[in-house]
């Protein structure tokens, strides 16, 4: 797996296309996908708002994310880092993005590149 993570509009997905040599037809988005199986796209965009829909779903994200990483070990996935800034008064809120980062961690600990994006820069952060 590999994972590329960054803050909005950083420039992730089209750095992780380039790289992987893959183009937007390839790419299945968390924001819309369907929430059972996974679809055989290489590319997985916006984790974190699959996260969210997952939460809202009651489906435990990080038992989806296990299940992700055992039947897709070959997947590219891009997340967007939520936990900075202002700590939001709302629960929902504060859970969405402590489950965001949990899982990123998990799936940066089983990934064999991780790559933080900055203004379209790649800073890798692990290469195994």
């Amino acid at each position: 797996m590999i994972l590329y993570v960054g803050g909005r509009a950083q420039g992730k997905l089209e750095l992780a296309l380039r790289e992987q040599g893959l183009d937007n037809a390839q790419v299945w988005d968390g924001a819309v996908c369907p929430l059972e199986g996974f679809p055989e796209a290489p590319v997985l965009n916006h984790l974190h708002l699959l996260i969210r829909r997952l939460m809202q779903a009651g489906i435990d994200p990080a038992g989806y994310l296990e299940e992700l990483e055992a039947h897709r070990p070959e997947l590219v996935v891009i997340c967007d880092e939520v936990g900075y800034g202002v700590v939001p008064m709302e629960p929902f809120e504060r859970q969405w993005r402590e489950a965001v980062g949990r899982g990123c961690c998990a799936l940066a600990a089983h990934s064999w590149r991780v790559v933080r994006v900055v203004a379209g820069l790649p800073q890798v952060l692990k290469e195994v």
